[in-house]
């Protein structure tokens, strides 16, 4: 099966999502008797590999006795396609183990529109669909977990039992369950139903109240250590440490401020001793600290302040996620600055201070705006903000002053671009706008419209979701068990990866509600708070009254006068001046040495693109700890210079980068770096070179192939001499020039007259690359 995946990756869009060999990846091995976890994210690689719980997840797996854990996830279109073609099932990363031979599946449901992908994956897995027609098969345990299983009828008739709350604080005790109760599973889903915060669909029912289950403190041992580093880049490609859980706030349309309370705060100590661990394993050059308000993290700048002395000497930088706007200082910004300025991303969601109010979100937009002042004083490359239309009491006015402040920010700002994202109120349960209806998307676009019109400043960019697609995860998120039949029909209608703008069928979905008589438009209504709600069987910690009273208080509050940022605009302070750049510091040659290193690239880098080669050696260079020279400025950068990109696709026999070390650097650069890189990239030779010798992209001119060829490639090529090409026995050496126009693919194409498609099917391996002196052919490691 590796083989018959292995010809199908070069036909694919980004194929180094399906190969797996992340750093600190171990591979266990699989012996009788051990519980096998899947793991799955229903989306692509990029996106479900930045998932933080499910890395808690596959650690805390791989650490328990006799289980082992492995991760799959959704396949790109065009790869799910070549897999139905070759009748091939949808597989593991880490072994290429088919998913029906797992014990247990678990799926993380973080978005209502990707319900769709479940389906997919399970039937690329060539597993049944629904629960009933599972139970009396040899088929795996499908679980499921996430912040969608606050409600989790809609998904009811598809997975076999669901998790509420944090999932490490129960999995293990389902492989428990599974490894006692494997071989009868209408005992292992009655047993399973016994645990605290697990809702099993074809046991319980909505007279059974499932309690959520949660973690009383952010457990060290918790941490998933070593982390796994990804070969290519993914959404979140940083190091993640959860420095609280939990939110106090309570803004009324936030979903998981009120699933995940109480809020766990983890000591700055342990912060640093995990921080300072995970950079040492992983070389990564930033850590985000991930919470659901980092603001109100207790001495915030302390934190800050205590990992930027002991990080800065590995070049790391720091980013928050989204913050308030409140608190936001001098002292603050100038830690986040210490390395490099990482985004910052504001969510004040209203400019009215009455609807502020309403969504008891209660942010001074002069707060707001000071912190922007601020940034702007320092430099700071971009800004982003996060607004909402469609909240209760909302009126034209309040929709006007969004455009009114983002005119005003814009004029701040000067040059400096302010991104603007605008969404909709999608009322989630167990909040107390659960209640409220979702508006209609007519009305919505025209809200846009308006703050469209009101905004000038050409450095303002505004962005809004697809109201089409918000009002189906607006019914999905508030469903019933019926939407099952939808969403199973919206799938077999080919409505995969509902979460892309590009691949979202909103006909289709309306389509399938039609067809199995469902009146969706009914799931986006107000609804009255006396009425039984279908997720009311699920017990957060959080009493139905509390969010009823909540959403009443909303409703009642007075009408105030808005203010109008057009009565701003002509009032910034006329003195205001951002600081002025300063140009990075050029390296003098008496500081540093040079040194010339030459490494091969094997299979794991088969598909991995220059910039994907380029971060892995850069992170391999930071857990080294070499005295690396490197730049000064805004973004400091390690001082390392590479030869011509290796195409995806193809692997080296000898590769060459140029590195500049301090000048009292003696070691051996095959031991004190090549001991760090990650498999399949080997240091193989290194020398010192004259700190002035020219650059390898100047003096390399020609790069040689080789090609081994199978029985019927040998029969098909015809070889036409555009370039010097050699065929012996089974291997075609090609030697190419370096120069612009010449790509690898199409010039092999019309060296051996097939089409690209069949010459990206070629093994090709680099093997050197040559420049010229004295009329000679020297590899970079011979010249002088």
């Amino acid at each position: 099966m590796i083989k018959k995946i292995q010809n199908l990756l070069p036909l694919v869009t980004k194929p180094i999502r399906y190969t797996g060999g992340e750093f600190n990846l171990f591979p266990l091995p699989i012996k009788k008797n051990t519980i096998k976890v899947c793991l799955v994210f229903p989306e692509i690689y990029e996106i479900g590999m930045s998932n933080y719980g499910l890395k808690i997840l596959y650690s805390k797996l791989n650490s328990y006795k006799n289980t082992i854990c492995e991760r799959s996830y959704a396949p790109a279109l065009d790869f799910g396609k070549k897999l139905e073609e070759h009748n091939l099932p949808l597989f593991s990363l880490e072994n290429k183990l088919p998913l029906f031979k797992f014990d247990i599946i678990g799926f993380s449901l973080h978005s209502e529109l990707n319900y769709p992908n479940v389906l997919y994956c399970l039937s690329l897995s060539k597993i049944p669909l629904r629960t009933e027609e599972r139970i009396h098969g040899n088929y795996p345990l499908i679980i499921a977990g996430g912040p969608c299983c606050v409600n989790p009828l809609p998904m009811s008739p598809f997975i076999d039992a669901f998790v509420i709350g944090d999932g490490e604080e129960v999995i293990l005790e389902i492989v428990d369950v599974y490894r006692n109760f494997k071989n009868d599973k209408k005992k292992l889903l009655e047993n399973l139903a016994n645990l605290e915060g697990v809702y099993v669909p074809l046991i319980h029912n909505r007279n059974k109240i499932i309690r959520k289950r949660y973690v009383k403190e952010l457990k060290e041992e918790d941490f998933p250590f070593p982390p796994l580093v990804p070969i290519c880049n993914i959404v979140h490609d940083h190091l993640t440490i959860e420095i609280s859980r939990g939110c106090a706030r309570g803004c009324y349309f936030c979903q998981a401020g009120f699933t995940n309370r109480p809020l766990r705060i983890r000591p700055i100590e342990e912060i640093k001793k995990l921080a300072f661990r995970a950079i040492k394993a992983t070389g990564y050059e930033e850590i985000s600290l991930l919470s659901f308000s980092a603001g109100d993290y207790p001495h915030l700048p302390q934190l800050l302040s205590s990992l930027n002395e002991l990080l800065h000497p590995y070049l790391v930088a720091i980013s928050l996620p989204s913050l308030r706007g409140e608190d936001f200082d001098e002292e603050l910004i100038n830690q986040l600055k210490f390395i490099k300025r990482t985004g910052i991303t504001f969510a004040p969601e209203t400019v009215s201070y009455r609807l502020k109010k309403v969504i008891n979100k209660e942010i001074a937009n002069e707060k707001i705006i000071k912190a922007v002042e601020l940034l702007i004083k320092h430099n700071w490359p971009g800004i982003k903000f996060y607004f909402m239309i469609g909240l209760p009491q909302e009126k034209e006015e309040d929709v006007k002053e969004i455009g009114y402040f983002l005119n005003f920010l814009g004029k701040i700002a000067q040059r400096r671009e302010i991104r603007v994202s605008i969404s909709p109120l999608i009322p989630k349960p167990h909040t107390p706008f659960q209640f409220y209806q979702f508006e209609e998307k007519e009305i919505l676009q025209e809200k846009i419209k308006i703050i469209k019109r009101e905004v000038k400043s050409k450095n303002v960019k505004v962005k809004y979701e697809n109201f089409a697609q918000a009002e189906i995860q607006a019914v999905l998120a508030r469903g019933d068990e019926k939407l099952a039949w939808a969403i199973e029909n919206a799938y077999r209608q080919q409505a995969i990866f509902q979460d892309w703008t590009e691949h979202f069928k909103y006909n289709i979905w309306v389509e399938s509600f039609n067809k199995n008589q469902i009146d969706y438009l009914s799931y986006l209504k107000e609804k009255k708070v006396d009425e039984a709600l279908p997720w009311d069987f699920i017990d957060i910690g959080i009493p139905k009254n509390l969010l009823i009273q909540n959403y009443q208080k909303a409703l009642s509050l007075k009408e105030e006068k808005p203010n109008n940022y057009l009565s701003l605009t002509n009032k910034t302070n006329p003195n205001f001046q951002p600081l002025s750049f300063f140009k990075p510091a050029a390296p003098f040659s008496h500081y540093y040495k040079r040194f010339r290193v030459k490494f091969k690239v094997g299979e794991n880098f088969r598909f991995a693109s220059h910039l994907d080669l380029v971060r892995a050696i850069y992170r391999a260079i930071r857990r080294s700890g070499l005295p690396v020279i490197y730049s000064t400025g805004f973004s400091p950068r390690y001082l390392v210079a590479f030869g011509p990109p290796l195409p995806v696709g193809v692997i080296s026999e000898s590769e060459y980068l140029d590195i500049f070390l301090k000048i009292d650097y003696n070691g051996n650069l095959i031991k004190d770096l090549g001991d760090f890189m990650p498999k399949d990239l080997i240091i193989l030779d290194f020398k010192e070179i004259k700190n002035d010798a020219p650059t390898l992209g100047k003096s390399i001119k020609f790069l040689k192939y080789e090609i081994l060829l199978d029985e019927p490639q040998l029969k098909k090529i015809k070889l036409t001499n555009i370039y010097y090409a050699r065929l012996e026995n089974q291997i075609l050496e090609v030697l190419l020039p370096f120069e612009p126009g010449v790509k690898l693919f199409p010039t092999l194409s019309k060296i051996t007259n097939l089409n690209e498609e069949e010459v990206k099917l070629f093994s090709i391996k680099r093997i050197e690359h040559y420049l010229i002196k004295n009329d000679k052919l020297m590899t970079p490691l011979e010249d002088d």
